[in-house]
């Protein structure tokens, strides 16, 4: 059922999510943290605009709004305002390297954190501590969240807030950022020090969450769970608890139950940043038409988000609507050159790639491929599969069974899926001996298809020989598939619906074989009106009916049924 974003808003109104106007700066830095950017957004408008900067504070945190929400420019143009109108203090200086260090200008961002240590450092005595802590902090959290880490930095800054005030639980949820950065195997100690910070903050919705996200990664889901419930119970306005359980309800198949958290999420917050997460968590859910539907819903009204137009383009493909795929993908491709975010993912190229080889672009298709490998080695095996799948949808068989190959050598594990893929692009490339080398290695995994493909193999071989032979016509003389399609019918069973195609052709050669091979006639009509329940309407029926050997022969004398 189509759940419209209008729906979720009027909803959202009636049950008392509207946006509140934030009276203080940290009323607006809690909309901040609870992800509610375009409302912190008009609230720090609102506070500039009455004259509220708190010597440069407020232009901190207006433009660190915008750095959580990705928008660097305009993060930047606050962090200078701030800079401009209080020179002393640090924090916009912070901010200024901050995004310096997204931006990938190292130089430039110690430059600015530097100063804002300096200029810390010796107000130390007029400073007040949690401000001092702030700088440090920011500092560590910029060469943390960055694409472009820089953990042994981040861990100074962090102990340098430490020994200014080894109270504050803001401190050890960064350490704990840190330890879970540092050790993705081992994550007692970002545990320890995310429990450290709950102790210290009983109402730490921040530390909740960070916990319960640990519990998760460790496969203790109901503990992380626990967590989620208990941060939502202690503030029902923190938006982050309902992604966190939405996304943890996602994972383990609880796709209603985390839709309905998502819109939770979107109700408090109904900005394009809330609405893209709703699109992006229909798709994981599968859910690819309503995910299609919203996303054209939003475009309608704002289509700035960069990153819904990648969400729109995977979806399109996954609901085999390849041209709007297409067209989704290049349109992300153009506006994050231009705003250079957000990141390139190895998906992106993947898809795209998928994309263009379903629109007839093989080679183009490819290349985006091969980009996606380099980036993540991870995906070099279904990468092959990938490009071998592109290749055999443009007939290239040989290419694509080079693929293939390749994608059998890089797997860990026999995947018979891959052996028939290759099988096939062998058959289709008339390399029909290596066809059935292939197709031999998964007959117990495949008892019909494989026996099938088997026998196909070898009445193409027999009939290439034979067609090869000087002076000969080309009248088939069916032997060594007999085996193979005699297995067919064998396997197959009472199971006629689902294996009719492969009964049809396992009967029409041994057909042939009983009647130019052995001259049994007998079986030859017991053959054909085998031929003829499964398809009334096969030439090869009135054929044999009218034949002057099999028409008077008596089918009941067939011994190989």
């Amino acid at each position: 059922m189509k759940i419209s974003i209008r729906k979720i808003v009027v909803c959202a109104a009636l049950l008392g999510f509207t946006t509140v106007h934030a009276q203080t700066v940290k009323d607006a830095i809690k909309m901040t943290e609870s992800e509610r950017y375009e409302a912190a957004t008009s609230a720090f408008k609102k506070l500039i605009k009455n004259g509220d900067e708190q010597g440069g504070d407020t232009w901190f945190y207006y433009g660190d709004n915008f750095l959580q929400w990705s928008m660097l420019d305009s993060a930047k143009m606050m962090f200078q305002k701030g800079a401009d109108s209080k020179p002393s203090n640090p924090l916009n200086f912070v901010g200024l390297g901050s995004v310096s260090w997204r931006e990938g200008s190292g130089d430039a961002a110690k430059q600015a954190f530097y100063k804002a240590i300096s200029l810390t450092t010796t107000q130390a005595k007029e400073l007040p501590k949690d401000k001092q802590v702030m700088v440090y902090l920011k500092i560590a959290d910029a060469y943390m969240q960055a694409s472009t880490k820089n953990l042994p930095d981040a861990f100074t800054n962090i102990n340098a807030a430490m020994k200014v005030d080894p109270k504050n639980p803001e401190v050890y949820l960064s350490l704990g950022d840190y330890w879970a950065l540092k050790n993705v195997t081992d994550v007692s100690e970002a545990i320890k020090n995310y429990e450290k910070a709950g102790e210290m903050d009983k109402t730490s919705t921040k530390a909740m969450i960070r916990l319960g996200k640990m519990w998760v990664g460790v496969q203790n889901r109901e503990d992380g769970l626990k967590l989620f419930n208990q941060a939502i119970k202690m503030d029902s306005t923190f938006a982050p608890a309902f992604h966190a359980r939405g996304d943890l309800l996602l994972n383990i198949g609880k796709y209603d139950r985390a839709i309905s958290d998502y819109r939770k999420y979107l109700s408090m917050n109904d900005g394009i940043t809330a609405r893209e997460k709703y699109v992006a968590a229909l798709f994981l859910a599968k859910n690819y038409t309503v995910a299609i539907s919203e996303g054209k819903e939003i475009q309608k009204k704002d289509s700035s988000s960069i990153r819904l137009y990648r969400i729109m383009g995977y979806s399109y493909f996954e609901n085999n609507e390849f041209p709007a795929g297409v067209e989704a993908m290049e349109k992300f491709f153009r506006k994050q050159k231009v705003k250079n975010y957000p990141p390139l993912d190895r998906k992106d190229f993947s898809y795209y790639g998928k994309l263009l080889g379903k629109t007839g672009k093989d080679s183009l298709g490819v290349e985006q491929i091969k980009i996606a490998i380099k980036m993540d080695t991870s995906y070099t095996t279904e990468g092959y599969g990938d490009m071998g799948n592109i290749y055999f949808k443009a007939k290239k068989y040989a290419d694509a069974a080079k693929y293939y190959q390749m994608k059998i050598a890089h797997s860990a594990k026999l995947n018979p899926g891959d052996f028939g893929a290759l099988g096939q692009s062998y058959y289709w490339n008339k390399e029909y001996l290596r066809a059935d080398s292939a197709f031999m290695k998964i007959t117990d995994s495949y008892p019909v298809y494989a026996p099938a493909w088997r026998g196909r193999c070898w009445e193409a071989q027999e009939a290439m020989e034979f067609e090869a032979k000087p002076g000969k016509d080309k009248i088939e003389k069916p032997e060594k598939g007999k085996p193979y399609f005699d297995l067919v019918i064998k396997n197959a069973g009472t199971d006629i619906e689902r294996n009719k195609k492969d009964l049809i052709d396992a009967y029409v050669y041994l057909s042939r074989y009983y009647y130019l091979t052995t001259k049994n006639y007998d079986c030859t009509k017991a053959a054909a009106l085998k031929i003829q329940e499964l398809k009334p309407d096969h030439p090869l029926v009135k054929i044999y009916m009218e034949d002057k050997f099999v028409k008077p022969a008596n089918a009941d004398n067939c011994k190989w049924q």
